[in-house]
């Protein structure tokens, strides 16, 4: 069974890129964990037309958080004038009409990027989310690691130069 997490990450990833459970580079989870009996074919084909064509999306970091069921995580809020949760909500409809559980997926779902060691976002800043990161949860290299299966980029909307 398959395990994946759609993910907007501050600096590009690549399909095909590992990291250590321990080492998530900084990123806003736009679908927390799903399992699917799928393979991660299946899940790019379904999400990628979701995906395929959305704008980048300017998110602005406004306030420290604690997270977490004991309230350890530190995070920063983000606000979201529409498109993030826009973009939340067709890719758990089209997970949701796939028959995917989507159990995980919180009604009070709150924009963030969590603490990693690769830093944190200060509040007052500009957060430019310019692609969308398919992440299986469980692969081949084992339990502590993340792959990153697919990649889409979020156009700028920019018109091209003359």
């Amino acid at each position: 069974m398959g395990r994946f997490a759609v993910v907007l990450p501050l600096e590009p990833l690549a399909a095909g890129d590992a990291f250590p459970v321990s080492a998530w580079p900084l990123h806003v989870t736009v679908v927390e964990p799903f399992e699917t009996h799928r393979d991660a074919g299946w899940v790019v084909a379904l999400l990628g037309p979701v995906l395929h064509g959305r704008r980048e999306i300017e998110a602005a970091a406004v306030d420290r958080a604690m997270f977490g069921t004991r309230r350890t995580v530190p995070v920063t809020l983000l606000r979201d004038d529409g498109p993030l949760g826009a973009m939340r909500v067709r890719l758990l409809a089209a997970l949701r009409e796939a028959d995917v559980d989507v159990a995980r997926a919180r009604a009070d779902y709150r924009p963030h990027v969590t603490d990693t060691s690769h830093g944190s976002v200060p509040p007052g800043s500009s957060v430019p989310l310019r692609q969308a990161a398919l992440v299986d949860l469980r692969p081949p290299e084992g339990r502590a690691m993340r792959t990153v299966v697919a990649v889409w980029p979020l156009d700028s909307g920019a018109r091209p130069r003359a």
